[in-house]
């Protein structure tokens, strides 16, 4: 290395003495007491919260966890909470046979504090982030606790390219410990400055990450906040959210150079790293239209169910009392059970919900082109409506489960194959009475329309001409094959449905989906 990078680590002050990094807490087991945050009722979620004692006294159950993840910088990778009710009494309880306490809680004095928080393995180029009060940490999760006013300094020194140059002298390898990070040196100079820029990277990253519905600050789905009008086209508000996205990340890259070329100049290595920035390393979205499509008809979805409202901001119903006022514009489902069928069987149909969502947001004068538009987004050969029923049929659940970290909270009720029954129901509404719904209300409901439909294709049949019979009776083996299918599945559902199975929102989506996975999809 170069003496003028030899002459930096000779500075008085370290990450160590201005940020002192420190590793937080080993639950030993985070499938019992780690949750996505989506899972839990939002009512027993503390967020904001400043210390431990307020932590206890707040009597909520979860609160925000640090927990490292994916390659992101400034902002985001809020997903997860933590049980810690009663000041953690379970978890710090928490034995194995021989009656060891197993988990490990580190530096609670550090809890809830503002921190600098990165994940510990980067394939490429490490990432920190900006949390406010209100979070805990683990031990991949790692944090960092500077003076309030001088975090953005600190943030926008780790995330640039002198502090990863730093990094790999320290540890050549892929993961960035504690150790590594408290031997970082800084020199502060330019603190005013460094600190505008840093923070401007903060809002951006965070009006990114809340432009999705995964985090628990999103307010309404940005083709809606980009142009949700009467007689507007969605087409227009994409090309909206585009400018705002490609802004956005524009904005970021300037920053993050200019940051470079600061830090550059004040560590005396200038010649010997370059302030550019690859776009790859920028951590924002730039739109992507069946990304952003697909996300709407999520968000349509969630309307349908009540979770969202185009009359509230942000979450609407994820737990607590049902308050049906919230949905004057447009009605949550009454039942919570919504059938995805092959044709508008129902009145509550999906795609007739979802039809009547894009002419309520956009107006009916537009409702052609705008359905138009979205087919054309999603891909696929037919009438707009028909790739929107395939969509729903084929492509909306493994896109929900994606999105969801496979901890999906609208589930599907699927018979099989044939595609003899499909219903959604959104987790948090869900009652011991629902299964029994279902199977009366839809799975008997469509039982019916085979028979009906059966008996009338074999009347015709009788009387048809060659070549038709021939595609009739390809129409008769799907009918029978769904009515057999069908006639399978009430029978798993009505085992079910006798029981008047209860959930507990708190055991998280993996316990509970397991209670009915024989009648449920897959979670892929």
């Amino acid at each position: 290395i170069s003496s003028k990078t030899r002459d930096s680590f000779l500075s008085e002050e370290s990450i160590g003495t201005v940020a002192p990094p420190k590793q937080g807490l080993a639950t030993a087991d985070n499938e019992r007491f780690l949750r996505l945050w989506h899972e839990v009722d939002i009512q027993k979620i503390g967020f904001g919260i400043s210390s431990c004692d307020e932590a206890e006294t707040s009597g909520k159950k979860f609160f925000p966890y640090n927990k490292g993840g994916a390659f992101r910088r400034w902002y985001g990778n809020r997903d997860y909470v933590v049980n810690w009710e009663n000041d953690g009494y379970e978890i710090k309880n928490f034995k194995d046979d021989k009656g060891k306490v197993r988990s490990r809680p580190q530096n609670l004095q550090y809890y809830f504090k503002p921190a600098i928080t990165w994940s510990d393995v980067t394939s490429g180029s490490f990432s920190g982030r900006y949390a406010e009060q209100g979070f805990m940490f683990d031990i991949k999760g790692s944090s960092g606790f500077p003076d309030k006013e001088l975090l953005p300094y600190v943030l926008g020194l780790l995330n640039s390219k002198v502090a990863q140059a730093f990094i790999k002298i320290l540890n050549p390898t892929m993961t960035t410990q504690v150790g590594d990070m408290t031997r970082i040196p800084v020199i502060k100079a330019d603190v005013d400055e460094i600190t505008l820029l840093s923070k401007e990277c903060i809002d951006e990253a965070k009006a990114d990450w809340d432009s999705f519905e995964t985090s628990w600050d999103f307010k309404i789905h940005p083709l809606i906040r980009c142009g949700g009008k009467q007689n507007s086209y969605i087409k227009d508000a994409f090309e909206s959210w585009a400018l705002e996205c490609e802004q956005r990340f524009r904005n970021i890259k300037e920053n993050e150079e200019k940051l470079n070329q600061k830090f550059i100049e004040i560590y005396g290595l200038t010649g010997e790293i370059s302030p550019e920035v690859n776009e790859k390393y920028i951590t924002v979205s730039k739109a992507d239209l069946e990304r952003d499509i697909r996300s709407f008809i999520s968000y349509a979805v969630g309307c349908m169910f009540g979770r969202y409202s185009l009359d509230v901001d942000g979450l609407a119903y994820a737990g607590g009392e049902w308050n049906a006022s919230k949905y004057a514009s447009f009605a949550a489902d009454k039942d919570n059970i919504i059938p995805v069928c092959d044709d508008e069987y129902f009145e509550d149909d999906i795609v007739g919900l979802f039809v009547k969502f894009v002419k309520t947001v956009y107006g009916a004068d537009t409702l052609d082109e705008n359905m138009k538009f979205i087919a054309d987004a999603l891909g696929g050969k037919g009438q707009p409506k028909e790739v929107i029923r395939n969509y729903f049929m084929n492509g909306f659940y493994t896109d929900h489960c994606k999105t969801y970290h496979k901890r999906p909270i609208y589930w599907l009720f699927d018979s099989g194959k044939k595609n003899g029954f499909k219903c959604l129901i959104y987790m948090h509404r869900y009652q011991p009475d629902t299964i029994a719904r279902v199977r009366t209300d839809y799975v008997h409901e469509q039982q019916a329309r085979y028979r009906t439909a059966i008996a009338d294709l074999e009347t015709r049949i009788v009387n048809a001409s060659t070549s038709e019979r021939v595609k009739l009776n390809k129409q008769l083996k799907t009918l029978n094959d769904q009515a057999t299918e069908i006639h399978e599945y009430e029978e798993k559902i009505h085992h079910l449905a006798d029981q008047m199975i209860s959930i507990d929102l708190d055991d998280g989506v993996k316990v509970n989906y397991a209670k009915f996975q024989d009648v449920l999809a897959k979670i892929k």
